[in-house]
């Protein structure tokens, strides 16, 4: 099974473990957000207030990410300031907001009206131990989305206090009329941008169907943002309904031909419709924009491998490891094309790398007792499948390898229980009645073994 970087969940580095003991049980941290805007000629009051609120929110949002910095900086140097961000604003909680109106003097003859935003902000430093088990994907897209949005804020931010500043210099009616015209589109970004930020928590909350509303009532209010359509689309992915995924990220790529990240994501829908060959070509633009996307060498090391193409997969996987070392998923890719082409021990390595920055994944553990049966250490084989099982009770293909590991070296009654579990989790493997029934059959249980052969051959096999 290929690791797809998108959907599988990638354990985490030691240091995650670490972080986790450190973090967790940790007391939810309250701050004060303090935000003000001014009040103008053309604006209005819930306008105003929206804005100051937003400004408080801000101000929060960065004491709060200060906070989670030095929560985590001791332990998690890879939480880089634009990750604290991105986890700070998607789990910050906002409470108690009040306002208030002040009139301050400017000069002997004019005042200015100031609308303040006073709030309540909360945030339970054990979202950044749900921030370390996502996948590197999902931690990139995230990112990605929320520096986004800060962007956006800020662009809004700066046309509003631009358009005030003219406003106020306008000389003529019409003039002032223009830049009237011109607030009223600011105010509808200024709530787009709203409604992209609540679409981003949903998402990553994993509320895809809430993120969907909101991103369309965001393209609603600004029809020429690519994000909004990029991020729909991998919502629609999520849930399966990949062509209305694709339309999504081709109206994205239509409103921004560079958007790399639509690019990689319009490639995972493709490779999920079994459509490698597009699937490599978006992966390849989305690479030529952003050449140190890992993630999109990985997918296309595994496009590449489906198509049977096993030296180009080894460079894209290579790639990925070259531009993240910890990239668990492409050392267990990898591990699975040097064990087709017949190179076990260097699949042994890449198997035990993987493990290594994921110790949770048992795939990796089940393919390395494999690569190790074949290279005729059973009892290592066992090893590796015992310890799929620990980690996945319900994983069967590592009862059915471990109990061909147990009958090679003779010892049937551990054969038969490993099958036996292996049947109640695929009953329907007729194979699996059969093999049963030789090990029964070993041991002198004709009658047992019989049975299992008459099952076998009524499921279709004769053996």
């Amino acid at each position: 099974m290929k690791k797809f970087v998108r959907r599988a969940l990638m354990a985490v580095l030691i240091v995650i473990f670490v972080l986790s003991a450190a973090i967790v049980g940790a007391a939810v941290k309250i701050f004060d957000g303090y935000g003000e805007c001014e009040m103008g000629e053309f604006t209005t009051m819930p306008k105003v207030k929206e804005r100051a609120l937003e400004r408080a929110k801000l101000d929060a949002q960065k004491q709060a990410g200060m906070y989670l910095k030095a929560e985590s900086r001791s332990v998690a140097s890879e939480l880089v300031d634009d990750a604290i961000s991105a986890v700070t604003n998607n789990i910050i909680e906002i409470s108690d907001v009040q306002y208030e109106t002040i009139t301050q003097k400017i000069t002997e003859r004019t005042t200015a009206v100031v609308v303040v935003a006073k709030l309540k902000a909360s945030i339970d430093p054990n979202g950044i131990y749900d921030w370390l088990k996502r996948d590197d994907k999902e931690k990139v897209t995230i990112i990605q989305q929320n520096d986004s949005l800060q962007d956006a804020i800020a662009k809004n931010d700066k046309e509003f206090e631009d358009l005030k500043e003219q406003y106020k210099r306008a000389t003529s009616q019409a003039d002032k009329d223009r830049i009237i015209k011109q607030m009223e589109q600011v105010d509808r970004d200024f709530l787009a941008n709203q409604k992209f930020e609540e679409a981003l928590k949903l998402y990553y909350a994993k509320d895809y169907q809430g993120s969907i509303k909101l991103n369309t009532e965001a393209i609603e209010l600004k029809p020429d943002w690519s994000w909004p359509y990029n991020n729909r689309g991998m919502a629609y992915d999520y849930l399966g309904q990949y062509e209305r995924a694709i339309q999504d990220y081709n109206k994205a790529l239509e409103l921004n031909p560079n958007f790399a990240l639509a690019y990689y994501n319009r490639g995972n829908t493709y490779y999920d419709l079994g459509q490698k060959e597009r699937a490599i070509q978006d992966y390849t633009k989305a690479i030529k924009l952003h050449p140190n996307l890992a993630e999109a060498y990985n997918n296309r090391g595994n496009a590449y491998d489906n198509l049977g193409q096993k030296e180009r997969a080894i460079q894209d996987y290579t790639k990925a490891i070259e531009l993240n070392s910890n990239h668990a998923n492409a050392y267990f890719n990898r591990g699975n094309v040097y064990y087709n082409l017949g190179q076990k021990e260097r699949a042994i390595q890449d198997y035990t790398k993987a493990i290594e920055l994921n110790p949770n994944d048992y795939e990796a553990y089940n393919n390395c007792g494999y690569a190790y049966y074949i290279l005729g250490q059973k009892e290592r084989a066992i090893q590796d499948y015992t310890k799929a099982i620990e980690l996945n009770p319900n994983y069967a293909l590592a009862y059915n390898n471990r109990s061909i590991a147990y009958s090679n070296l003779k010892q049937y009654d551990k054969a038969i229980a490993d099958k036996t579990k292996y049947i109640q989790l695929r009953p329907n493997d007729a194979k699996a009645y059969y093999w049963r029934g030789k090990y029964y059959q070993a041991l002198g249980d004709n009658e047992k073994a019989q049975a299992d052969f008459a099952k076998a051959k009524e499921l279709g096999y004769n053996g």
